[in-house]
């Protein structure tokens, strides 16, 4: 009878956690353009002037093929929130289905964050990260 529920409670545990999905969007950022190569050695810190290159993948395709990203500034102590730095909406192509690259240089030092957006649904975050300038 030990035997009996030690399996049926292995199948259980091994059921709640084998199945699930990896349905997460993720931004990546670094130093160089992404490749086989680059795409395992990523960072978050950058020098003032240099080029971020990121990387924004989706689970499923966008069906209106449009990313919204934007880039907040975080507030520094003296003044708490968020400044919007920049934003852009991108097209994805025919052959980037599930992700979109591209880079952005920034030179003023601090700590921002990348969100990215959907246009099928404005409304609802994609994904976001954070990166820093020092």
């Amino acid at each position: 009878m030990k035997k009996f529920i030690s399996i049926i409670s292995l199948f259980l545990i091994m059921g709640f956690t084998c199945a699930c999905d990896n349905t997460q969007s993720h931004i990546i950022f670094n130093k160089y353009p992404f490749t086989s190569e680059t795409i395992t050695s990523s960072t978050n810190i950058f020098s003032p002037g240099e080029k971020i290159y990121y990387l924004v993948t989706t689970p499923k395709p966008v069906e209106t093929k449009r990313l919204l990203i934007q880039i907040y500034k975080m507030g520094e102590k003296e003044r708490l929130g968020y400044d919007l730095v920049w934003g852009k909406q991108v097209k994805i192509r025919d052959e980037q289905v599930y992700y979109y690259t591209d880079y952005i240089v920034l030179t003023e030092k601090g700590a921002y964050v990348m969100n990215a957006y959907s246009k099928d649904n404005p409304t609802k975050l994609l994904s976001s990260n954070e990166f820093y300038i020092k």
